[in-house]
């Protein structure tokens, strides 16, 4: 039987000591096991502690890690981007290794740097560009769905990875090469995988990160020469019509210049590290609750069909599509933590920081809290209508000066990509199915993935939810399997 997460997160890990009553928010206990269990750690310590808490490692030299369970510090730490640093990877390499320059992305800089690059980065997601993408986006869904057979049993959080794979290249490296654009997709993404595996490693020496770090340094090397490749390519022939993000990134300039080819490697490859993965998780959650929602689910079918899906509701507001996602996106963010580090030594409320602790922000708790959202575990869209939570409060995308400057176009492919989904397939959950999340890297990840039945829709048929266990059922009421047993506002 499942337990809620107010009693038992990720009931299987084992306990972390909880530290005295008294005294600073703090529980002595290893980072690494921590972070083998972030899921239920990040529950836990908020559980024992409250809106911010530290977890310190004695046999790491005393190394700290802060969490943040509250809008309230969100803000202090989120508004002062100065003050408190972005870390997007925690392996950065030697000086003048490629591995190096392959973090050095816009999520990854920070001052002067920073400014000048999100001015310039900025223009390939704006509105204008993002509306240039969206047929690239119909047709890659157009094909993704045609490629489905009906019956067909699958992972469906697989076929999104493999169908963002193909959107973030086509849109980050361009049309004229495709083949050569995956390629450099494939290889990215398999660098960002190696990131994953070693992350702990920046913070606690383990053997793991001893064993795979000379083969991470080797591996940004080889992707560093083909990033530049593309780059030069990009440069020796442009073509002032290319829609494509290096492209447009290739054309820009300001009162200092363009971006050199460095600044131009560090974005293609943190941009691609961003959009990639944590769009795939979005597009399976937000499926996964739709499908378990008949109620939703048949709505959305319904105006997919007439095509007011996307179109706000007469009396204003978010369109029932746009309110799904975010629903989604509230209680089973993707996107499950971010990192800052403070530049000088601070308190920040009851604790004292020395200069460079990590500090973790993360949506899978401020997401549900009761103050803020009623009824918080519930899947409910039609909170949307009149729900306004504060930026601090709902951070799907991050907060304050450094919020996502991907997230309008990662809404972009999401409300273009699934409406085509939704319209050809009636998807359903396989009964019977274990879905667990974990906190893998920094995203909420299907574990086993989120096994789905593609079938052709028939006149008349119900929309069904299906039996499952698994973990996801301590983020989120489920209602029991079968059909819908009411219809929402």
């Amino acid at each position: 039987m499942s337990l809620p997460l107010r009693d038992a997160a990720v009931h299987q890990a084992p306990a972390v000591p909880r530290s005295p009553c008294a005294g600073p928010p703090i529980t002595e206990g290893s980072l690494v096991d921590f972070s083998r269990d972030l899921l239920g750690g990040l529950f836990r310590l908020h559980r024992e502690h409250g809106p911010i808490a530290a977890i310190r490692d004695p046999s790491a030299g005393g190394q700290m890690v802060v969490c943040l369970f509250d809008p309230h510090y969100n803000k202090l730490v989120l508004s002062r981007h100065d003050a408190f640093l972005a870390r997007f990877f925690g392996i950065r390499g030697p000086k003048r290794s490629s591995q190096r320059r392959v973090t050095c992305g816009l999520l990854a800089m920070n001052g002067e740097q920073h400014k000048r690059n999100r001015r310039i980065v900025k223009e390939p997601f704006g509105p204008r560009a993002i509306a240039a993408y969206r047929p690239t986006i119909r047709a890659l869904a157009e094909e993704e769905s045609a490629a489905w057979e009906d019956g067909q049993r699958f992972d469906f959080n697989d076929a999104m990875i493999r169908y963002m794979l193909r959107v973030t290249s086509r849109l980050l490296f361009g049309l004229d090469e495709p083949t050569l654009a995956y390629q450099l997709g494939e290889q990215i993404a398999q660098w960002v995988a190696l990131n994953n595996e070693l992350g702990i490693g920046a913070l606690v020496s383990t053997p793991e990160f001893h064993a795979g770090y000379e083969g991470l340094l080797e591996f940004a090397e080889g992707l560093e020469k083909n990033v530049l490749e593309l780059i030069r390519r990009r440069r020796d022939d442009p073509d002032p019509n290319a829609v494509d993000v290096l492209s447009i990134l290739v054309r820009m300039h300001d009162a200092q210049g363009g971006l050199s080819d460095e600044e131009l490697v560090g974005q293609c490859c943190v941009l691609f590290a961003a959009a990639h993965m944590t769009t795939a998780h979005s597009f399976s959650w937000t499926t996964f609750l739709a499908a378990q929602h008949p109620e939703v689910m048949q709505r959305l079918y319904e105006q997919t069909l007439d095509g007011t899906v996307d179109e706000p509701p007469p009396g204003g507001g978010a369109s029932l599509l746009e309110r799904v996602i975010k629903e989604a996106m509230r209680v089973l963010p993707a996107s499950a933590y971010s990192i800052r580090v403070n530049a000088e030594a601070t308190r920040l409320g009851p604790l004292d920081l020395p200069r460079g602790t990590p500090i973790v922000f993360t949506p899978l708790i401020v997401h549900r809290l009761p103050q803020t959202f009623a009824d918080p575990t519930r899947f409910d869209p039609d909170r949307w209508l009149t729900a306004r939570p504060s930026a601090y409060a709902y951070h799907p995308f991050g907060a304050g000066p450094r919020r996502c400057i991907g997230g309008p176009l990662a809404m972009e492919v999401l409300r273009t990509t699934l409406p085509v989904l939704w319209r050809d397939w009636r998807l359903s959950v396989q009964p019977g199915a274990r879905v667990d999340a974990e906190v893998k890297s920094t995203m909420l990840n299907p574990v086993h993935g989120v096994p789905m039945i593609a079938r052709r829709h028939t006149d008349g048929e119900e929309f069904v939810a299906s039996p499952v266990s698994g973990n996801v059922a301590d983020l989120v009421d489920l209602p029991g399997p079968g059909p819908a047993t009411r219809r929402p506002r």
